[in-house]
């Protein structure tokens, strides 16, 4: 049972391989539009079987794809989602991002699912949503890396994913799959149908598969691996920038100490904890403790923690963020394809192809809307009085009743002012609801000809498909929220909204004082839901016509040449609250856009050198080259180029090598995104954590002095910069001037497959990928980055941010939000063409089908028949991984070794069959990690989680031969999957989200039956 095969030539232990050459007389291996006899490719091929993702029980092409190493960190549904992604599974090849891999279905591109917005969770562009394509006839599935954008257009800087399904099916299969974690949580459940029947002599074939799959909600709270809350804080024993005293070191049970669920009350809107009010000790007489609110609304004692920094304590009663993150987002998708093939004639077929889905998904945890003193704006923490009717009488006394008198309320007599903190989860929880429709269609007319006695071969396809959906959220009318909050007792001694108008409006008055406190009416009346509807509709033309030109020595000259046109259209519209910004959120813009693409490409293969003309030293020599004219209505013309040889010095081995230049076009978002309120964090050279470090760390320092000073700070003013742990609000747009990515790409490899051990293939192959022009948000980090690590400074990038001045008390040195002070508009960012991105890494992979019976003694085992064992090492290591987003290098981003791009991974999966047993053991491994390559001794510790290693075991049985053959019943698969065997959690320091498994030993029990 072969499970992944590295291709490059025809290889008899690959499943898929031998599947699909008895499919059809000729391929078309992705990569390239000419058909071939045989799997051979030039450029690096990775091909994953359908009775691999079968015998593992995976329910997703995303899981099948990113169990390999050269998967990068996906958008999946674990951990934080974006606002309009929940739920979406994207595929990242190489980790140069989900937008730069380009997913197709049997060579043709399939409708994106990401939204024209900003707030996906993923890169703007088409990506595919691996959610909405089943799993059921699903043939195999073949990646190429580091090329493809000379064959197949846009999107291929990482590679390309193509999805081949089944041609013909017969008979019926029903697939049911039950998974339960170790904890009893995390339930997955699937069913699937599979049907297909031949007619008209088997000149019609229809086949058709239905899948249901669901996964279960977790929260940060579910696992000690998140609920432990490790974090990075400020050392309390540094003393200074060359003390070799880590600046920064690991703490747990992180704890925000400025604010709870119920409310701290404080003397101030400032940030010390000292300002939080006091009560009574109870186990202390005579002594103090800070207050905090209960469910009863009274004051009761608060524990602050041990404070390390802003927003950072370990322990106490502080906001436990843990119980507001999700660890995964449940999914529901309802999946269905049909599929017909129609034989006009012998060598002409009319197909279609029909893809529906609806996919279902919800965020169930998310952060609450915040009044706290370390924010500013609405957001701030809310001047209260006394006065306040929902005040409890103890809680009103104990404010009173403080050692040093709060301010007085010169609006009410005998009542005194105070502020109070409080984390609303209770008002407005930002969960997100996610739906969305995906419906796909294709018609194609193929065929077969001869020419001049040439075997010549056509094609020519429609391809519609639209994606739609929405999102919505819980959010607050923050005019409504202030007036609610703003209680007053009537004459009756009712408490009610002081504004009168208000009141005659329905409003109903809050009660902020507690946990739970809220009533429905106020919350009726504050209330608001946010939804935003999306829609992307893809209509694609395409028609290729190839075969061979004439013979050469070796074989024939192939050929193709095509033409493809292309429109993408592209559609989101908030609702109303969400465009007019009602509530704590920026305000949402609408979008929409559209562009069309006009493309010419062409292809030919020569096979110089091979068969019955060789000589010493070259037993094979095929070259291949491939064109590609772009007009796209946005980015203007361009070109595409790829060429390739292999080469086989003796019958055992083979070189191969490419040359390519990719490109990206510029997404619907990244040009038509009108100016738009943004919400942004970003890593602050100036934050005191960092002034020492970045790639110039000496005018850093002296650039970040020069600002405090023009502030009227102290040039050593140490700053703990808010903004590297909450947002504040700006504004971003899109750039209609914006020019096609380009890729530099090559690739360098080689197969030996010795003949003198039967059925072993080995593989090596180094991709290199140099990206320009890369499209980028200029973001905040990069904004400020270049404008403190430069050796110019100030530049022209300093003005799109302000800092607060030594006038601006707790916002001293502080990055401003929009209206933090009069007439600031916040950081401004944009898209343009200005990064780039360099990777080279290599893949080396064994695939060994090995026949135990050859094995001397092997063959007294087992009645001589001792069973199969395929083994296959899929090894990944990254050499080069670094990023640029202002183009100049002064942020360069150097990720390689860093947690989620280890230098070295490994993947070892071993498969014994004998009859109908089968059993597979895989052996994960990941090696040991850094936090940021930018981090040093002197300023965090530590520096590194330790290596990974994962085991999933699976076993499976035909029962076929014991129950016999009953309604026609061919065979009974059962299979039962042990993933994660040892429990093993991701290693320490780190929660591990989308780079190690969180889920924790799982259990997956299925039952395959065909008929």
């Amino acid at each position: 049972m072969a499970s992944v095969a590295f291709c490059g030539v025809a290889f008899a232990s690959s499943a898929s391989a031998q599947q699909a050459s008895t499919e059809v007389g000729e391929l078309v291996v992705t990569g390239s539009r000419i058909q071939r006899p045989n799997l051979e490719a030039s450029q690096p091929l990775l091909v994953i079987s359908s009775e691999r993702i079968e015998a593992k029980g995976q329910t997703n092409l995303a899981d099948a794809l990113n169990d390999s190493p050269s998967s990068g960190i996906p958008v999946n549904p674990i951990g934080d989602q974006g606002s309009f992604g929940t739920g979406r599974n994207y595929v990242n090849l190489l980790n140069l991002g989900t937008n730069r891999t380009l997913t197709l279905v049997n060579g043709r591109r399939f409708v994106g699912s990401n939204a024209a917005s900003l707030f996906t969770g993923a890169g703007a562009g088409g990506q595919v949503d691996l959610n909405s394509i089943p799993t059921g006839l699903v043939n195999r599935t073949e990646r190429v890396f580091g090329t493809g954008g000379a064959v197949y257009g846009s999107d291929a800087i990482g590679g390309v994913v193509n999805i081949i399904t089944k041609t013909r099916y017969e008979g019926l299969e029903v697939n049911g799959q039950f998974g339960l974690s170790e904890y009893g949580d995390a339930e997955e459940y699937r069913t699937r149908v599979i049907g297909g029947m031949s007619f008209l002599d088997d000149r019609l074939n229809l086949m058709g598969s239905y899948e249901y799959n669901r996964t279960e909600a977790l929260a940060f709270t579910d696992r000690s691996v998140t609920n432990r809350q490790i974090a990075f804080a400020n050392n309390p024993l540094n003393t200074g920038p060359n003390d070799l005293i880590a600046g920064a070191i690991l703490i747990q049970n992180r704890r925000f100490p400025e604010t709870t669920a119920g409310g701290l009350p404080a003397r101030t809107g400032g940030s010390a904890l000292s300002g939080i009010l006091t009560i009574a000790d109870p186990n202390s007489p005579g002594g103090r403790i800070a207050a905090q609110f209960d469910r009863t609304g009274n004051l009761v004692p608060y524990q602050t923690g041990v404070f390390y920094q802003a927003s950072v304590a370990s322990g106490g009663d502080g906001l436990n963020l843990a119980k507001l993150s999700s660890l995964r987002s449940p999914v529901d998708r309802h999946v269905a394809s049909g599929f017909a093939t129609f034989d006009v004639t012998p060598k002409v077929r009319l197909k279609a192809e029909a893809f529906a889905s609806r996919v279902e998904a919800v965020e169930p945890f998310n952060q609450p809307i915040y009044n706290v003193s370390i924010f500013g704006g609405a957001s701030a923490a809310l001047r209260m009085s006394t006065s306040n009717p929902f005040l409890s009488a103890q809680a009103k006394a104990a404010i009173l009743a403080q050692p040093t008198a709060l301010p007085a309320d010169t609006a009410s007599a005998g009542d005194r002012i105070f502020f109070l903190n409080r984390a609303s989860s209770d008002i407005g929880n930002n969960k997100t609801e996610a739906e969305g429709d995906v419906y796909r269609g294709v018609l194609v007319a193929e065929g077969e000809f001869d020419l001049f006695g040439r075997a010549m071969n056509w094609d020519v396809s429609a391809n519609r498909g639209q994606s739609r959906g929405s999102f919505s959220s819980p959010n607050i009318v923050q005019s409504r929220f202030l007036l609610a909050i703003d209680a007053v007792q009537d004459s009756s001694g009712a408490i009610v909204c002081r504004d009168l108008t208000a009141r005659a409006n329905g409003c109903a008055p809050l009660n902020l004082f507690g946990e739970g406190a809220p009533s429905k009416a106020a919350l009726d009346y504050v209330g608001v839901q946010f939804q935003a509807e999306y829609q992307i509709d893809q209509t694609v033309y395409q028609a290729n016509f190839g075969g061979s030109l004439f013979d050469l020595p070796a074989g024939a000259l192939g050929f193709n040449v095509g033409y493809e046109y292309r429109q993408e259209e592209s559609d989101f519209q908030p609702n109303e609250p969400m465009r007019t910004g009602v509530g704590r959120s920026a305000a949402i813009a609408a979008l929409s856009g559209e562009f069309e693409t006009t493309e010419f490409y062409g292809e030919l293969s020569a096979p110089l050198f091979g068969g019955d003309f060789t000589f010493l030293g070259m037993q094979g020599l095929e070259v291949e080259g491939a064109y590609r004219y772009i007009d796209n209505s946005l980015a203007g013309e361009d070109e595409a180029w790829s060429y390739g040889v292999r080469w086989k010095p003796v019958n055992d081995l083979t070189i191969r090598g490419t040359q390519s230049k990719s490109f990206r076009a510029p997404a619907i978002t990244e040009v038509f995104l009108p100016r738009s309120p943004s919400f942004t964090s970003a890593t602050d050279p100036c934050d005191s954590r960092n002034i020492n470090s970045g790639p110039n760390p000496t005018a850093r320092k002296a650039n970040c002095a020069a600002a405090f000073t023009a502030l009227g700070l102290p040039a050593n003013f140490s700053l703990i910069s808010n903004i590297q742990n909450f947002t504040v609000e700006g504004a971003t747009s899109g750039n209609p001037d914006l020019e096609n990515e380009i890729a530099d790409q090559w690739t360098l490899g080689f197969i030996y497959q010795p003949s003198f051990i039967p059925k072993l293939a080995l593989t090596f192959d180094y991709v290199n990928v140099k990206l320009t022009k890369a499209i980028v948000n200029f973001n905040l980090t990069s904004i400020l980055s270049t404008c403190y690590d430069s050796n110019a400074y100030p530049s022209a990038v300093c003005n799109r941010f302000q800092r607060g001045d030594a006038a601006s008390g707790v916002q001293a040195g502080q990055i401003l939000g929009r209206g933090a002070a009069p007439g600031v508009p916040g950081p401004l960012s944009g898209f343009v063409n200005a990064g780039f991105s360099n990777f080279q890494g290599f893949t080396v992979g064994l695939d060994w089908n090995l026949e135990l019976a050859t094995i001397r003694g092997f063959d007294r085992f087992g009645g001589g028949d001792p069973g199969t064992l395929d083994l296959n090492l899929d090894l990944y290591s990254v050499r080069e991984q670094e990023t640029s987003v202002n183009g100049f290098g002064t942020d360069l981003n150097r990720d390689v070794g860093e947690i989620g791009n280890a230098e070295w991974q490994w993947k070892l999966e071993s498969a014994y069959t004998r009859g109908p047993f089968s059993a597979i053991w895989t052996f994960n491994y990941i090696g040991e990690s850094k936090f940021n390559n930018d981090f040093t001794l002197e300023t965090r510790t530590p520096l590194t989680v330790d290596a990974y290693m994962r085991h999933d075991l699976v076993f499976s049985y035909d029962f076929a031969e014991m129950i016999g053959t009953p309604m026609g019943l061919k065979n009974m698969r059962a299979r039962l999957a042990v993933e994660n065997l040892t429990d093993q959690p991701p290693p320490y320091g780190t929660t591990g989200l989308g780079v190690y498994d969180v889920i924790g030993r799982y259990y997956k029990l299925g039952v395959t039956a065909r008929f």
